[in-house]
């Protein structure tokens, strides 16, 4: 969701009430990961094991 009120289609209410305090705000598998993060620290919060092999 969109919680910038600048961005395209912001819902600021319901980042108020998910009490997002910093963007980017992750919430993957139940926890909560605050700021920036690299997609080597995304696919491990997220247990992503890469794309299937053909």
């Amino acid at each position: 969701m969109e919680c910038d009120p600048r961005g395209i289609a912001p819902d600021p209410a319901r980042c108020e009430r998910a009490n997002v305090r910093r963007y980017p705000t992750w919430i993957i598998g139940g926890q909560r990961y605050e700021g920036v993060m690299t997609l080597e620290e995304l696919a491990q919060a997220s247990r992503w094991e890469g794309a299937p092999s053909r």
